[in-house]
C-alpha cells in the first residue's frame, strides 16, 4: 500500500515536489489554495507529473478577517500521511497558525513526520515568527527540532532565501 506526502501550500507548480525525486512506494500529494481561487480555469497552473496529486483547499480560522467565510479545515482523514512539508508559507498566514499546526497533526500517522521552513531576514519580527511557530509545534506535537537548514534547495523560495532559513523537525507520537 502506498504511503502518502503533503506539501502544504505547495503554489501553482508544486515546484517542492517536482524538483525531488519521487520515492517509491510514495504517494505525493500538492495542496494550495490557488487552486481553488480559479487557476485552472485561467490556465496559469503549471502541468504535474501523474505522480503528484493537485487538491485545493484553504485552512480557515473561526473569525477569519475574511467575513463571512466559515472555518475551514484540511480535507483528508485523520492519520492519512506519513509525511508533511511546509517550505515558506506559515510566515504568510499567521492567523491560521494555530489551526494549521492542529490540522497537520491530525492528518499525520503516528510516527509521521513535519518539517517546516521559514525565511528569517535577520530582524526582530522573524525572530518573532520563528519563535511563534516553535512554540506552537511543541505544543501539539511535543517536539520540535530548531536547525539552519543547508538544502537540498528545491524552490524558487529556498534558493532565495537560501543563507536564511530554518527548519523545525517535529515526530507525531
Amino acid at each position: 500500500m502506498a504511503e502518502f506526502w503533503l506539501d502544504l501550500g505547495a503554489g501553482m507548480d508544486a515546484e517542492h515536489w517536482v524538483a525531488s525525486p519521487a520515492t517509491p512506494g510514495v504517494r505525493r500529494v500538492a495542496l494550495d489554495p490557488l487552486v481553488m481561487s480559479g487557476m485552472i480555469a485561467s490556465g496559469r497552473l503549471a502541468p504535474l507529473p501523474e505522480s503528484i496529486l493537485r487538491v485545493g483547499a484553504e485552512v480557515r480560522p473561526q473569525g477569519s478577517v475574511e467575513a463571512g467565510r466559515e472555518r475551514a479545515y484540511l480535507p483528508f482523514r485523520d492519520r492519512s500521511f506519513a509525511h508533511v512539508h511546509c517550505g515558506f508559507v506559515l510566515h504568510l498566514y499567521l492567523e491560521t497558525l494555530e489551526l494549521l499546526v492542529s490540522e497537520v497533526h491530525r492528518v499525520l500517522e503516528s510516527g509521521g513526520t513535519l518539517d517546516v521552513l521559514l525565511p528569517h531576514f535577520g530582524d526582530l519580527h522573524s525572530e518573532r515568527i520563528l519563535e511563534r511557530t516553535e512554540i506552537e509545534l511543541r505544543l501539539r506535537f511535543g517536539n520540535a527540532a530548531l536547525s539552519r537548514f543547508g538544502g537540498p534547495f528545491t524552490t524558487f523560495w529556498a534558493d532565495l532565501y537560501r543563507d536564511r532559513t530554518y527548519r523545525i523537525h517535529c515526530l507525531r507520537d
